[in-house]
């Protein structure tokens, strides 16, 4: 399962920045991402600065959704999209997702 912090950090080094760079770009020390990559508590004002600065899209989708949504971005159990940043998305491809393809 990915949490948000592990998707801020894995976005973060795939960009090839420090904790430093991604905290002088918010405007924040380098302490607070740290603090935040280790699941520490997060505001949202600084979640969307976050992304912002790391290209991504914060979004709220429905758990029953998450199946569908993976398999529009390409990801499917225990592989990665190369396009994507490298963040894993919790849950699975639907069974029936090849009866809904044709």
């Amino acid at each position: 399962m990915a949490y948000i912090q592990d998707q801020i950090r894995l976005a973060r080094e795939a960009r090839g920045l420090t904790q430093s760079d991604l905290g002088r770009g918010i405007g924040q020390p380098q302490s607070a991402i740290s603090r935040i990559e280790r699941g520490g508590d997060i505001r949202l004002s600084t979640l969307l600065e976050l992304a912002r600065v790391l290209e991504l899209e914060p979004m709220l989708v429905p758990k029953h959704l998450i199946p569908a949504v993976q398999a529009l971005v390409g990801h499917t159990a225990g592989q990665e999209n190369s396009d994507a940043v490298n963040a894993p998305l919790v849950g699975g491809v639907p069974e029936d997702a090849e009866d809904n393809a044709r």
